[in-house]
């Protein structure tokens, strides 16, 4: 997950929908739940500091 670091598997959540290159990887929570998730009411997010473009930015660090 790119805001909790849980591992797999994932959700990917679409940015910008239908634009799969601007998709991170979330957990469950994060990305539907009611409290955390970026579907909700982002408490997760929020504690780390994230937006979606930095969450996309830590993913594709990740990567390289």
């Amino acid at each position: 997950c790119a805001v909790c670091g849980a591992v797999g598997p994932s959700d990917a959540h679409h940015i910008v929908q239908g634009l799969h290159y601007l998709a991170i990887p979330l957990c469950k929570d994060c990305h539907q739940g009611s409290r955390n998730g970026i579907h909700g009411e982002k408490a997760m997010w929020n504690v780390m500091r994230l937006d979606e473009m930095k969450a996309l930015n830590n993913t594709l660090a990740a990567l390289t």
